[in-house]
Order: structure tokens, then C-alpha cells, then sequence
């Protein structure tokens, strides 16, 4: 369902889904670094395992009888699901050791690990979870499959904020023994502000209990962005904080609700349908003035959001880094217009809206082409932050014959302006050759800075762009970007 927002057409192309860069580290047999005050998953129900025989995709095959994966309550000693249960203790340590449960021939087996977790309130932690070494497994929080939710971890596990409700929730892993060590291990930390109080692990089914889960809730991550893309419209650079929620519910969130500020600009979105436990990246868009005084100011993003019956708000971390990349990145140009005989691009606006319910700039983006034979037009002025640098058109994806000021050029790497002074006019006419995967756009030529570079220093070098130009970048560029920000 796309509906009002229409975010999920234009987050294809314009500004693609931001990858999210939290590094959750584990370690075997102990709690994962750096996670203070962290609960280990050191008791479990462990099934009786199940040859995987002829399943190409033994993760994918759900090897429990009814009511499966999804929906099973084992307790110690039981058969349930057509599985033998068995109680396995190791007290603080998060790491379960399955190599007793291999097959003895050697052929590969799946076993799974249960566990209940309780909560006296509902409450947001950060889950841990990983296969020991190259143990490929599959997770289940309150019978929602959370494998999508997890961020990797440099060594092959997974980490993300879920929701867990007042009462009793569940866990299950299931593990596909390999050729490696035969394993899984858990944890559950705080997520400030909130904390791990009134929160115990259990291995036996609560009598006459089941299984509660959370009341309705929206979790966003904590990093926001900005994607490494920017757009060029008109006179004005664009880019955006790309925000990743989840929601965590029985069934689907209809209406959410998001609103960002960044540098002073707020921006609002709507949000017709949120599937529990499958995340979903929300592009923010402001102008980069804003991002850049948010990132140089150490403000970071403002977020609200609201659904139903529920409301959050916090602020969110906005990378130096990412807006830096952004800007020496192909720049796309944005703000295209169809001619009369391709009126067919035409589209219903896509609801993006400022402070004061009016459309943002990029509410009417019109639609990629998607044959040869389609003329667009479109013309920019050099904005301050881009005046003083050499462009030169990045055509990638977005095959055409161009006229550049009614010239024909070559297309890809023609060069635009030279040491463009602010507010040149840059004029392009393209008819198509074949479909577009992306809107063309310019390459600064002149604005390389050094690679991943820290927080402190990226904010630095940004720091010396503004909406006067870009003289103070280019001259510490000149320097070797070895002198200070003046």
C-alpha cells in the first residue's frame, strides 16, 4: 500500500534505503562487548533434532508439527510440535553448545532453542543473537520471524531493538548444524532510556500463561542518516535522513505518523501501512542547509512519531561522514518536466509536507521513464554550496541524447560549468534512448576528500562549505586537507 505518502515509488530511485551502520559486537561464551548490564539467554528448551534430507533451504522449511515455528510453546521434558523438549542451564553464560545434538552419521540436522522471556512492563531492548562460528540460524521473537530487523555484526551475527510486552514473550532460534562449531547464543540489553529492571529469562512454561506481547509501538533506529545521495533542484541541494522503523504489534500499524527536524526545517510524512517486525526506511527529505547546520551544529535529527494508540519521540544520531560522501557522490537533478506528448509521466503528487501542512519541494517528482522516445527538461542554478567547483554531468543509468543550453553533447562526463559562479544557469533537454534505473546527475570534479574519516574531522571539512561557496573547501583541498577549519 502506497497511498498518500507514496515514499516507497520515490525511495526506489531518488535516495536510496540507508543501510544501517550499527556494529553490534559478539563474542562466544560471553556477553556481547561493551553491553553493560546485559541479560544472557542461559536457559533454553532444546528440541530433538530433525534431519534436513532433501531441503535445499533447510531455514526456510519449517521442520515442526502444528502449531510450527511460529506459534510453538514447548516446556521441559514434553513433546510439543512434534519435538522432544530439553532443559539446558548454563547460569550468565549467553552461548548454548549443540554439538549433542549432531546426527551421528554426520548428515546436517536442525535443532531449535526456546526460551521465554519476562517483563514486569513493556519495554524496548536491544537482542542479540548469533550461530557459534559458521552455524547458520534463524530467529523468533513472539512468534514474529525477526531475521530482517538485525543489523550484522562483523562476525556473522545479528543485533536489533525489538519491543517485548508485560508478561511472558518468546524466543526461538533454529540452528542448522554445519561444518563448523555446532551452536547459538543470546543476549538482551537496555535501550536507554529504558532499562533491563523486572526482566528474567526462563526455560519452563508459565502455568496456564502464554505468551503476551507488546501493546502497539514504533521503534526507530537511533542512527538516521543522512543517505549518502543528494538531490539538485532549481537553485537548492536536497538530501535526507533516512530513518528506519519497525513496528511491534499483533497485526499490521495503519496511519503512523512521522515527523523530523533537522537544522531548524521540519518535515512530515505519512505512513499508510507498517507490517510487524519488517523494517521499513522512511526518507526524510530536507535541504542540505539544514542537514549541514544539524551534522556542524551537533544537533542531530528531532523525531515524533505516532500511531495508533501510541506516540515517541527522541532525537537521532546524523552522520558526518554519510553527508560528506553525499557531496562528492553523483548529485541527482531533480525537478524534470514532461513535455505535452509525454504527459503520460504526470503523477499525483507524493505526500511529503512542511511544518505548516504545505507540499515539500520534492512532493512532485515525476516518475522514471521507462522506454526510449520521452523528452524531459530541465534547468538549475548553481547554489552557493556547489558555486566555485568544476561539474560535470553524470549520465549512469539514464541513457539519452542531451543538449546541453540547446548544444548537443556527449552525455556522460560532459562537463557543465567550469568553476561555476553562483546562480549560472545550467539548461538540459534529454529525449530518451532507452529506460532510465535513475535521474542523471552532475559529479563535483574538484571536491575529493580523504576516506572514512571520523566523525570529527568529516564535520570539519564540512564545516567549510556554506551558502557563500566553497572557497575555504577547495583551498584546504589545494593544502593537501592538511590545514585546519578556519
Amino acid at each position: 500500500m502506497v497511498g498518500r505518502s507514496g515514499w516507497k515509488r520515490w525511495s526506489n530511485e531518488t535516495l536510496p534505503a540507508f543501510a544501517v551502520s550499527v556494529v553490534a559486537a559478539i563474542s562466544w561464551g560471553a556477553s556481547p562487548a561493551g553491553a553493560q548490564g546485559s541479560i544472557a539467554v542461559d536457559r533454553w528448551l532444546v528440541s530433538s533434532a530433525f534431519p534436513v534430507g532433501d531441503e535445499s533451504d533447510p531455514l526456510a522449511a519449517d521442520f515442526l508439527g502444528v502449531p510450527g515455528e511460529v506459534a510453538v510453546l514447548p516446556d521441559r521434558g514434553r513433546t510439543e510440535a512434534g519435538a522432544d523438549w530439553k532443559l539446558v542451564r548454563r547460569d550468565s553464560v549467553p552461548a548454548l553448545d549443540l554439538e549433542d545434538w549432531r546426527s551421528e552419521d554426520g548428515e546436517p540436522v536442525v535443532v531449535y532453542a526456546h526460551a521465554y522471556v519476562r517483563a514486569s512492563s513493556d519495554r524496548t531492548v536491544l537482542l542479540t543473537w548469533s550461530g557459534r562460528e559458521c552455524t547458520p540460524v534463524s530467529a523468533w521473537l513472539n512468534g514474529r520471524s525477526v531475521d530482517l530487523l538485525g543489523t550484522p555484526s562483523p562476525d556473522g551475527g545479528r543485533s536489533a531493538p525489538v519491543r517485548i510486552g508485560f508478561g511472558y514473550n518468546t524466543l526461538l532460534i533454529k540452528a542448522l548444524a554445519s561444518e563448523c562449531a555446532f551452536g547459538v547464543m543470546a543476549s538482551l540489553a537496555g535501550s536507554p532510556p529504558e532499562t533491563l529492571e523486572g526482566i528474567r529469562v526462563r526455560a519452563s512454561r508459565p502455568y496456564g500463561d502464554s505468551r503476551t506481547g507488546p501493546e502497539p509501538w514504533v521503534i526507530a533506529d537511533r542512527n538516521a542518516g543522512p543517505e549518502p545521495i543528494l538531490g539538485w533542484k532549481d537553485d537548492e541541494l536536497f538530501g535526507a535522513a533516512g530513518v528506519r522503523v519497525a513496528a511491534f504489534a499483533v497485526t499490521a500499524l495503519e496511519g503512523s505518523k512521522l515527523e523530523a527536524k533537522a537544522g531548524g526545517e521540519q518535515v512530515k510524512r505519512d505512513l499508510d501501512w507498517l507490517t510487524p517486525a519488517e523494517p521499513e526506511t522512511v526518507l526524510m527529505p530536507f535541504s542540505f542547509k539544514s542537514l549541514h547546520r544539524a551534522i556542524v551544529r551537533g544537533e542531530g535529527l528531532e523525531l515524533k512519531l505516532d500511531w495508533r494508540d501510541g506516540k515517541s519521540t527522541g532525537v537521532h544520531w546524523l552522520d558526518p561522514e554519510a553527508l560528506l560522501a553525499a557531496f562528492a557522490a553523483p548529485i541527482r537533478l531533480l525537478g524534470w518536466s514532461a513535455t505535452a506528448g509525454d504527459a503520460a509521466l504526470e503523477t499525483e503528487p507524493i505526500g511529503i509536507y512542511d511544518e505548516d501542512d504545505e507540499p515539500h519541494p520534492l512532493a512532485h517528482l515525476i516518475p522514471l521513464p521507462g522506454d526510449s522516445g520521452v523528452t524531459l527538461v530541465g534547468e538549475w542554478k548553481v547554489p552557493g554550496w556547489l558555486s566555485g567547483f568544476t561539474l560535470r554531468l553524470d549520465a549512469e543509468g539514464a541513457p539519452g541524447e542531451y543538449r546541453l543550453a540547446s548544444l548537443p553533447v556527449d552525455g556522460d562526463g560532459t562537463v557543465l560549468c567550469s568553476g561555476c559562479p553562483k546562480g549560472e544557469a545550467v539548461q538540459l533537454v534529454v529525449r530518451t534512448t532507452g529506460a532510465w534505473t535513475r535521474f542523471p546527475g552532475v559529479v563535483v570534479m574538484d571536491g575529493s576528500v580523504p576516506q572514512d574519516l571520523d566523525p570529527a574531522a568529516a564535520g570539519e571539512w564540512l564545516s567549510l562549505i556554506d551558502e557563500k561557496g566553497s572557497r575555504k573547501f577547495r583551498e584546504r583541498l589545494a593544502d593537501g586537507g592538511s590545514s585546519a577549519a578556519r
